[in-house]
């Protein structure tokens, strides 16, 4: 009874009313304190372990690591913080796999350099595909006939589970390694790569011998050679696919953002975890980490163009965090996971911890067999790899997050047995702790005996020019210190030693040293200041078109920065760059790489004919001013980019036979792209026109946000008005991405109103231009006049091309140009020939009406005047002086902004403290140094003397100093390797005489 009664308060118990909806465990909520608060801490000892990377160079994965593994094995004397490690170290292997590795993955494809990384694609998929395969068989055949386990331990399918388990390669710290060390970016890009797929070609495998092992062991469905190749199909193609898709959209939606950042950012991290989890649970079962990886390579590949500049900071400044973030958490959790296994494992014999070593040997033998079997085609495709880069392909392939990740979940299978499962997590946690501890910081000694990382002559020679221009920086700053009475009082010699200007000098000796050992020579003791003395031709022709392609890189970056090009166009003509880069032993061949990327223009001129038609019309329209659009922007964003780097070639520190072979290379292109656009121009000027309107409104667009940011930052415009007004610039922006532009050639009287020369003439006398205008066709190779005629007309270009022709050179113009200025100005003679290259309409203009305009309308003279510089400056090189060097751009806007139209009468003074151009008269200096007609005027102290009549261009600026602040800018000024020479010299024997004093 009593018994029953006892049975019946149970029940009484267990009857007991639910608690409210409200109610939370309160211990509960202290676990989960306890959790953070571990979490915050792993973060500061990341940062203090950053810092002690800093300061000794050890690998910073196994630090924090070994930190793991030290807080798993004490985790029972650490009180609060050891509660905390024994919590974590239960954490379930999915969770890891939801929170952790698609961030991980995502934010190194995101941040690879895809023009390497498609390069390697072979090769990557080489050894992330059939290499991860073949690596995780031949570590099951390790287990089941080198270390003997029996089926009792593991049976030959889960050898082969556990084989894909240890497959995944993790080589964080290696790759960090070889980035500071210096190692080329396609091997860096090789081991990344391989990582980054074979992580979700390693689960796959996993998920595939799996199963197999289940089926084998009778726990599972029977698996079919049909099933397995759909799975692979599915697990493989169909995951990148769709990450692919989810990259599109996220792109189009980001391309719609205008300076939002924080918006733009989410938008990557929400892309990234819906693609993972829709990939692997909720529409096609496939595998989450290709999908995300194939995310990644999109953005890489394509989105980053599609990030306005302005946020593009903040995006990669929070993904760099998050990163970091993930990166130290998930090797902590994998430390504390490995500590607690040697605490709490039961089902390990110590006969396997022998066993462990002698695989630790085997895996890196059989990754040694794997990438064996591909090295035939590894010599084949991609960048070729050296002897000592496969070595350290090897060696390197360390284990970590993922490996152990997938043990985990091995070792929460309960369908397994259960000595295979914790062996599966002693193997992944061991290789993940040995290969970290062992080939993480062994791996710099091994890259330094094989001297993989090459450090030619020229580097070296450059990193010497580098260390002399930081010392001499560093003294001028310490002159400026100097005279500054907050520092009066300062030990100037003990600043000397603590900026380390000592150690500096002594890393320049011995850099000459070795620099006279390998050139063999010592040619450089009598000539220290020639940077590329004791080089081949070959080689200084290389440097010089290292330089060009890498200028021509940031000027294509600059153009888009400013609005002046669309991103597939950055991408495309950037790209084209870094193919130069890998070719410097090759000529020039930049057009015909960006050539190959443009369709045929029958193509076009289907969608031309059929851009009227109902239905089809407005596609027609739309692809013609899309794709022509992209080939127009491609063009002349390369004409202008290669234009201003040939100016500034002859600025290079270098033999100038060198620099004048390939400037003539450089110049061979920019005529290829001249004559294709020639082409384009008769062809299609009707969408030329739409597509020169579109590139105008946003340019000048961006300009205006541009200009408004810089009111903001300045005070100039407060908050309110500041966003009201970036909305709207950003909304036009947008509106202008679809806005239809008419694709029909306007009339004379509608292109003359436009015409930038004619803006701002009053209504009759542009009326009176338009009515003395008429049409007149030639034909190819058809001469409009002759050098030495009289002059009578002046014409716009309408349809196809003009070459003016002079002696010494000649200036080619198509669509919209006027031919020419310099007849506007002269006295009445023509001063070129000018004849059409092929079919071409010409709106002939009286030229008395036009020179009568000149002379009532100062503004319209001033616009005249400055662009007939560009003919003149070639007709006369001799005495166009620096003006001959500018970018035309360049030119006529320092023209428009810094210089005004003077006319003097003889005897007058003038003063030209910038200096100036002389159009027509003659001048002289208070040397009496005579200056006549077309002639640049240096800048003078003095006034000038005219002694006859002229009319001429005063400057307000100097354009000596406008061309030094571009060669500036792009590290080009030519006496800065002599100047930098110099002054180190004097600082190196002031020092040492220093020193002997002191001593």
């Amino acid at each position: 009874m009593a018994e029953h009664e006892h049975e019946f308060e149970g029940h009484e118990e267990e009857l007991e009313a639910p608690k409210d909806s409200l109610w939370r465990d309160e211990h509960e909520m202290e676990k989960s304190a306890n959790i953070v608060y571990f979490l915050t801490l792993g973060i500061v000892s990341g940062l203090i372990l950053r810092e002690i990377n800093k300061k000794t160079k050890f690998p910073y994965s196994p630090m924090i690591l070994s930190l793991g593994i030290l807080l798993g094995l004490l985790q029972q004397s650490l009180g609060y913080v050891g509660e905390s490690a024994s919590i974590l170290s239960k954490m379930h292997p999915h969770l890891i796999v939801f929170v952790f590795v698609p961030v991980l993955l995502f934010e190194s494809a995101f941040n690879c350099d895809w023009y390497t990384f498609k390069y390697q694609m072979v090769n990557i998929l080489l050894l992330a595909g059939p290499g991860c395969g073949w690596g995780a068989i031949l570590l099951g055949g390790v287990f089941k006939m080198v270390l003997q386990y029996d089926d009792n331990d593991m049976t030959w399918y889960q050898a082969f589970t556990l084989g894909s388990v240890l497959s995944a390669t993790d080589p964080v710290a290696v790759v960090a390694l070889l980035k500071e060390l210096g190692a080329s970016l396609a091997f860096n890009h090789l081991i990344e790569g391989e990582a980054l797929l074979n992580d979700g070609v390693a689960m796959v495998f996993f998920i595939f011998f799996n199963k197999f092992s289940k089926a084998a062991s009778g726990k599972g469905e029977a698996v079919t050679a049909g099933q397995v190749v759909l799975n692979f199909v599915r697990n493989s193609l169909v995951g990148p696919g769709l990450g692919l898709v989810l990259g599109i959209l996220a792109a189009l939606w980001t391309k719609r953002i205008l300076g939002d950042d924080i918006e733009v950012t989410w938008l990557t991290f929400v892309f990234t975890y819906l693609t993972f989890y829709w990939a692997e649970f909720c529409f096609f079962k496939t595998s989450g980490l290709l999908a995300v990886v194939g995310l990644g390579l999109f953005w890489s590949a394509f989105g980053k163009t599609r990030i306005r500049s302005s946020v593009e900071h903040s995006v990669h400044t929070v993904w760099g965090f998050v990163q970091y973030s993930c990166d130290t958490l998930i090797f902590l959790l994998v430390g504390i996971i490995v500590g607690t296994q040697v605490i709490e494992e039961t089902f390990i014999h110590k006969s396997d911890y022998i066993r462990m070593i002698v695989f630790y040997f085997f895996m890196i033998l059989a990754r040694f067999i794997m990438i064996l079997t591909f090295w035939p085609f590894l010599r084949c495709f991609g960048y070729p790899i050296s002897k000592s880069e496969f070595i350290v392909l090897v060696y390197g392939g360390l284990r970590g997050a993922l490996g152990l990740t997938l043990s985990l979940m091995v070792g929460c299978d309960e369908e397994l047995p259960a000595r295979f499962r914790h062996l599966s997590v002693f193997y992944g946690a061991g290789m993940a702790a040995i290969t970290n501890l062992i080939n993480g910081t062994t791996c710099k000694a091994l890259v330094q005996y094989l001297e993989m990382i090459e450090n030619p002559v020229v580097k070296k020679k450059v990193y010497k020019k580098y260390l002399e221009e930081l010392i001499v920086n560093s003294q001028d700053k310490m002159r400026e210190l100097e005279s500054d009475q907050f520092y009066s009082m300062a030990d100037w010699n003990k600043v000397n030693q603590l900026i380390g200007q000592p150690k500096f000098i002594e890393k320049i000796e011995r850099l000459e040293t070795e620099i006279k050992y390998m050139l063999g020579s010592n040619k450089i003791a009598s000539n220290p200041s020639n940077l590329y003395e004791g080089l081949t031709d070959q080689e200084v022709f290389g440097e010089v078109r290292y330089r060009i392609y890498r200028i021509l890189k940031g000027l294509y970056y600059d153009k888009f920065e400013y609005g002046l090009c669309e991103e597939d166009t950055v991408r495309l003509l950037v790209e084209s760059s870094d193919i130069g880069l890998d070719h410097t032993k090759a000529i020039l061949n930049i057009w015909d790489q960006l050539y190959k990327n443009f369709l045929n223009f029958s193509s076009v001129n289907f969608f031309f004919k059929v851009k009227e038609l109902p239905l089809i019309g407005p596609f027609a329209r739309d692809y013609m001013i899309k794709h022509l659009g992209f080939v127009y922007d491609v063009t002349t964003t390369f004409l202008s980019c290669a234009s201003e780097a040939l100016h500034l070639t002859g600025s290079f520190p270098m033999g100038k036979d060198a620099v004048r072979v390939v400037m003539e290379e450089l110049n061979k292109e920019i005529e290829k792209a001249e004559g294709y656009l020639s082409i384009l121009n008769d062809t299609f000027p009707e969408i030329v026109r739409a597509i020169q309107t579109k590139r105008a409104s946003h340019s000048i667009l961006t300009h205006q946000r541009h200009y408004l940011d810089d009111t903001q930052q300045n005070g100039l415009v407060d908050d309110k008005e500041y966003q009201l007004l970036k909305k709207e610039i950003n909304t036009r922006l947008v509106d202008l991405e679809n806005h239809q532009f008419d694709m029909t050639l306007p009339s004379f009287h509608v292109l003359a109103m436009e015409f930038p020369i004619f803006s701002g003439l009053v209504s009759t006398d542009l009326d009176n231009i338009i009515k003395s205008a008429y049409e007149k066709k030639f034909g190819p190779d058809e001469i409009i006049y002759e050098q030495g005629m009289t002059c009578q007309n002046i014409y716009i270009v309408s349809k196809g091309n003009v070459v003016d022709e002079f002696p010494g050179g000649s200036i080619k113009k198509g669509l919209g140009s006027l031919i020419t200025y310099t007849n506007l100005i002269g006295d009445g003679t023509c001063m070129s020939t000018a004849k059409t290259t092929a079919d071409s309409l010409l709106y002939s203009l009286n030229l008395k009406i036009l020179k009568d305009l000149i002379n009532k309308n100062p503004d319209f003279e001033f616009k005249i005047y400055i662009n007939s510089v560009e003919y003149l400056r070639k007709m006369f090189e001799d005495q166009a002086g620096p003006l001959a060097h500018l970018e035309i751009k360049r030119l006529l806007d320092f023209f428009r902004t810094k210089s005004k139209l003077k006319k003097f009468t003889a005897n007058q003074k003038c003063d030209f403290i910038f200096g100036g151009y002389l159009f027509r008269g003659e001048l002289k200096d208070i040397n009496n140094k005579a200056y006549s007609q077309y002639t640049y005027i240096p800048p003078q102290d003095t006034e000038c003397v005219v002694i006859k009549d002229c009319q001429c261009l005063i400057f307000e600026d100097s354009v000596e100093s406008f061309n030094n602040q571009m060669l500036k800018q792009l590290d080009l000024d030519p006496h800065k390797d002599q100047q930098i020479q110099e002054r180190y010299s004097q600082i190196k024997r002031t020092s040492m005489m220093d020193k002997s004093k002191h001593h």
